[in-house]
């Protein structure tokens, strides 16, 4: 699915796919989501959307499988949301959320469109994998970051008048001071989930009493051979 191929609209001069799937995303998201996450899984989109007109090699990329995915990247990342488990990782039940999403919404969708959505979503924090998979993973993991790291994004793929442009209409609401309370909560409520990726990180620095003594991948795996 290209955007040759669906309706598009103009978000600040820059082109979206618009189809009712993609309308109907938007709307589940802002649905579950406060003010500050909605803002941030749309730029998230609305960079990914950019990436893909200047990159060659996302010409062919399912633009509206991209689109629903950056949409509902973060569905799980508040610990008390309704999709939020005690046991998974917040991509994961994200992933999850996500897929039941896509399967009640679009019985159109084949197999293969719902496990790249799934795998765009589990693996958004994973550069190390998400940038080798389809090129959906990647260009959602992409639009993600850069939502992160704005026009220091690497290879000037983002100008300054197109970020200017997109935060003007989407404002940060103190983005990162809210991303860490919430990556925090996860660190608190369900620290199990953290020990093994980039949460744990937040855990260690600004969480008191959290500790991953003995819960490493390393004290694990090297356990038996004591």
């Amino acid at each position: 699915m290209t955007a040759s191929k669906h309706e598009t609209r103009l978000f600040e001069g820059i082109k979206l796919i618009d189809t009712p799937l993609v309308r109907k995303s938007l709307e589940f998201a802002r649905a579950h989501h406060d003010s500050m996450s909605f803002n941030h899984i749309y730029r998230s989109w609305i960079f990914g959307a950019i990436f893909a007109s200047k990159i060659p090699d996302f010409a062919n990329v399912d633009l509206e499988i991209h689109a629903v995915s950056a949409i509902l990247h973060d569905l799980a990342w508040d610990h008390t949301s309704i999709f939020a488990t005690k046991d998974k990782r917040f991509e994961v039940d994200s992933a999850n959320a996500a897929r039941d999403f896509l399967i009640r919404e679009a019985p159109d969708l084949d197999q293969r469109q719902l496990q790249i959505a799934w795998d765009s979503i589990a693996l958004h924090t994973t550069p190390s994998i998400a940038r080798y998979k389809e090129v959906e993973v990647a260009l959602c993991h992409m639009g993600i970051t850069a939502d992160f790291l704005g026009v220091k994004f690497p290879g000037g793929l983002l100008t300054r008048e197109e970020y200017d442009a997109i935060i003007g209409e989407l404002p940060l609401l103190d983005f990162k001071g809210q991303v860490k309370n919430l990556l925090c909560g996860l660190c608190k409520y369900k620290p199990e989930t953290t020990y093994d990726n980039f949460v744990r990180d937040f855990g260690e620095r600004f969480v008191d009493g959290y500790s991953v003594e003995s819960k490493l991948p390393i004290d694990i795996l090297m356990k038996p051979f004591e």
